[in-house]
């Protein structure tokens, strides 16, 4: 986080006659250049490269109780749930992207693909491990066998990470141009957010996302299951619940926003005690009232199962 401490303005560290060498002599800022600038864009890239995937899977991992007593709780390592395992790698690509683009906010997509060289790299030496079914390197070396549906995944994965995560990146430099006043007038700061911070929010956005992962999952098991039974009058239910615990994902996003909001300066607070007190509020009060709504669409849900005499309360069942 040093290497952003202070951030480049909008427009880059060129020297120009009021800020000779890159110094700005109108505000005493010190300006970081591209390159270092660059170098904590590939870091952070690589970091929630490596976090995203985590929460996500810990999410998933929830819904799928044998996964998660089954130890593989790790987003590589899962069973047949493949096309799962795909959309979070895109999530987490364009994620990780997104970040690094917005730390850059020069050639974004250069950076945002580069940081995700490692994911790119997993997922090779997996599909080449899946098609071989054999372990180089290991001790006296094991045959593994892979479902055709998981190679195709990590084959696929090998292609399209590195475009979505460049994707991301460009989405990410043009956020980043445009706050960049204002990352540049808060001193000490990784995009606007103080560095002390950062021990507590990985926490935080690690819940999130895991929050968010069994939300759609839940719905989106509902519609699979509705789906293969067949539309008919009473599979306009199960679509109801699907949207009524969707939406509760819009709380936590708008919660996420205010809280970064607050914690970067972009949403003016009157004091420390308010910015606390806004924090605790957005960051884990939307959340909290969104779990609580969850919960109470699934009680819901469960009733009308026992209502109508159906056994099988799962989603969509």
């Amino acid at each position: 986080m040093s290497l952003l401490e202070q951030e480049l303005p909008l427009g880059g560290s060129e020297a120009t006659p009021e800020s000779p060498g890159g110094q700005s002599t109108a505000t005493g800022t010190a300006r970081h250049r591209p390159a270092s600038r660059a170098l904590a864009a590939v870091v952070c890239g690589v970091v929630a490269g490596m976090l995203i995937p985590g929460a996500l899977a810990n999410g998933c991992s929830f819904y799928f109780p044998e996964e998660r007593q089954s130890g593989n709780t790790w987003l590589f390592l899962w069973r047949e749930h493949w096309a799962i395992r795909v959309l979070a790698s895109w999530v987490s690509a364009y994620g990780a992207g997104f970040i690094a683009g917005m730390v850059a906010r020069q050639r974004g997509k250069v950076w945002a693909g580069i940081a995700a060289v490692p994911s790119t790299l997993c997922w090779l030496a997996i599909a080449l491990i899946g098609w071989t079914q054999w372990v180089p390197f290991a001790a006296g070396g094991y045959e593994v066998e892979t479902s055709i549906g998981n190679k195709l995944a990590a084959s696929l994965l090998v292609l399209t990470i590195i475009p979505i995560a460049c994707y991301g990146g460009m989405a990410g430099e043009e956020l980043g141009r445009s706050l960049g006043e204002h990352f540049d007038s808060r001193r000490f700061t990784l995009l606007g957010v103080k560095w002390y911070h950062y021990l507590w929010l990985p926490i935080l956005i690690q819940l999130l996302l895991t929050q968010a992962s069994w939300t759609f999952l839940y719905g989106f098991e509902w519609l699979r299951n509705t789906w293969r039974s067949g539309l008919s009058f009473f599979s306009v239910v199960p679509w109801i619940f699907t949207l009524l615990i969707w939406a509760t994902l819009s709380i936590m996003v708008t919660g996420a926003g205010k809280c970064y909001g607050v914690l970067s300066g972009l949403e003016a607070v009157s004091s420390t005690r308010a910015r606390a007190v806004q924090v605790l509020k957005y960051g884990f009060g939307f959340p909290l009232g969104a779990a609580i709504l969850q919960t109470l669409v699934g009680l819901a849900h469960f009733g009308l199962l026992k209502l109508f005499g159906h056994g099988d309360a799962s989603p969509g069942g």
